[in-house]
């Protein structure tokens, strides 16, 4: 058995070759998948492992790695921003049309936060909205729900006065702007800007 062959062997079946079985031993399989990959990647098709081969082979491993360490990453901050969410759906903050259009996830977050601080079950009347939804609802042209960086929001049967300026005083120390509407009893939060208005 030579090492250095199963290395390859090894090499090609992770980047989807057959090499056959990876036993070290430079088979005719092997050369067959050897000369696969030089075709695919614009080589010298000879079926040998040369030098060039031999780089080819260590970058397509590297991307390949690379790409899946960062797939993992990437569903890894997914799950944890689900288990995070523990009181939302996913749709919960999600344009109601069903575009596509989602809260930005620091937004989320504070939700979670703020139903975490006040212990009452928070509804987002209002997440993300698209172009169409926002003229349906009356939002102004340049509202942060289009870009997913607002949300509308109320405890129900809680909300008072007092209350809402609370959940202002909870957000604008957190680094988000606030509405407070008194008649309706909602609260708009926003990425910006940082502080707290009383809409009349």
């Amino acid at each position: 058995m030579n090492d250095y062959v199963k290395w390859v062997q090894e090499t090609l079946k992770v980047l989807g070759y057959d090499p056959g079985q990876l036993d070290g031993r430079d088979g005719e399989r092997t050369a067959a998948a050897v000369l696969s990959f030089q075709q695919d990647n614009g080589l010298a098709a000879d079926g040998l492992v040369g030098e060039a081969t031999n780089n080819a082979l260590l970058l397509a491993l590297n991307e390949r790695i690379g790409a899946s360490l960062i797939n993992d990453s990437l569903a890894a901050r997914q799950n944890q921003d689900v288990l995070a969410l523990k009181n939302f759906r996913p749709d919960e903050f999600a344009c109601r049309c069903g575009c596509g259009l989602d809260l930005v996830m620091p937004l989320k977050h504070f939700a979670q936060e703020l139903r975490d601080a006040f212990g009452w079950p928070l509804t987002i009347s209002s997440g993300a909205r698209c172009p169409p939804v926002n003229q349906d609802d009356g939002g102004v042209p340049d509202s942060c729900h289009l870009s997913g960086e607002a949300f509308d929001g109320y405890f129900a049967g809680q909300m008072n006065a007092e209350v809402m300026a609370a959940m202002a005083d909870f957000a604008v120390a957190r680094g988000f702007g606030v509405i407070r509407y008194p008649r309706e009893l909602f609260c708009h939060f926003q990425i910006y800007p940082r502080n707290s208005i009383v809409y009349s």
